[in-house]
């Protein structure tokens, strides 16, 4: 994040008081803006930091608090097992066409088998998650 930060306020100095922006700076807030989203979400996922709505929480039942958590955690495994799969044949192609960034010729294939991996390890903890007792 730091990096990001630091990268952008370069760009903007460079572009608008000396008439140079970063090299390339665009392509690469693009590529670590990728690789902060999908390096936090196996994190975030198993401490349980997500976002949720719990409107109806207080008036659910336990017994059913417990059934939504359990299909909560089963389906968002599926999903992000499939991104996951959907996103290493994505990289597959990439690397056979030898893609890369416009002006960095960075490959484009690394990232997106990262992004792959990243997206397996929120699967399986999603997974991990499953057996744990849900906190309301």
């Amino acid at each position: 994040m730091l990096c990001l930060m630091l990268l952008t306020c370069a760009d903007v100095v460079g572009r608008y008081f000396l008439n140079k922006p970063v090299t390339g700076g665009f392509e690469l807030t693009e590529v670590l803006l990728a690789a902060l989203i999908f390096a936090g979400l196996p994190l975030v996922t198993l401490r349980g930091d997500h976002i949720t709505v719990d409107l109806f929480d207080p008036v659910t039942p336990e017994w059913l608090f417990r059934i939504q958590h359990a299909l909560a955690s089963l389906i968002g495994a599926a999903c992000t097992g499939c991104l996951a799969w959907r996103l290493w044949l994505r990289a597959e192609d990439l690397q056979r066409a030898g893609e890369t960034t416009s002006q960095l010729q960075f490959k484009l294939a690394w990232l997106t088998y990262a992004m792959a991996i990243l997206m397996a390890l929120t699967a399986a903890a999603l997974l991990v998650t499953l057996f744990r007792r849900p906190q309301r």
